[in-house]
């Protein structure tokens, strides 16, 4: 009976070493899956608030307006025909001209311009300029127009006449 007690108090001591042993693994590897849980967290809060600024970035495109000045090709007459063009995802309201190099100092005068109330996106609106002989080929024109962004934005343009 003697052998038979040694061999179960050594089960018994085996058995206790490998459940501490397995308990201090667990407690090991727990702890390394709740740090990557938490690292994870992290990256996707990261994530979320660049994914949640990029919805807002896109909300705001929607209601700004980007204007482009092309001079149309010349048709010979001493007119030079100017198109502005709302190439936004929003209207521009309250088209006015600013500082620009067309004046008649520069042989240049203006001819039908007034300030345009609102230009849908897409939209497209034309003015005349009339020119003299031995006018400067680029000039330049200023834009200021409003939003629903933004209040007098201004954008300046070279037009090569």
């Amino acid at each position: 009976m003697e052998q038979s007690v040694i061999i179960s108090c050594a089960s018994f001591g085996v058995a206790t070493v490998t459940a501490v042993s397995s308990f201090f693994v667990f407690l090991k590897y727990d702890r390394r899956l709740k740090n990557q849980e938490k690292q994870l967290n992290e990256k996707l809060d990261v994530i979320y608030d660049f994914q949640i600024s990029q919805i807002k970035n896109e909300k705001a495109n929607q209601n700004r307006a980007d204007l482009l000045v092309v001079a149309l090709p010349y048709n010979g007459d001493g007119n030079h025909t100017i198109r502005i063009s709302n190439k936004g995802k929003g209207k521009a309201r309250n088209i006015r001209l600013g500082d620009n190099t067309l004046n008649q100092e520069n042989g240049i005068t203006i001819n039908r311009f007034k300030t345009i109330e609102g230009l849908e996106s897409m939209g497209r609106a034309d003015f005349t300029l009339s020119c003299s002989d031995g006018l400067k080929n680029n000039q330049l024109l200023t834009l200021i127009w409003d939003d629903e962004i933004a209040e007098n934005n201004s954008k300046e343009f070279s037009i090569n006449l």
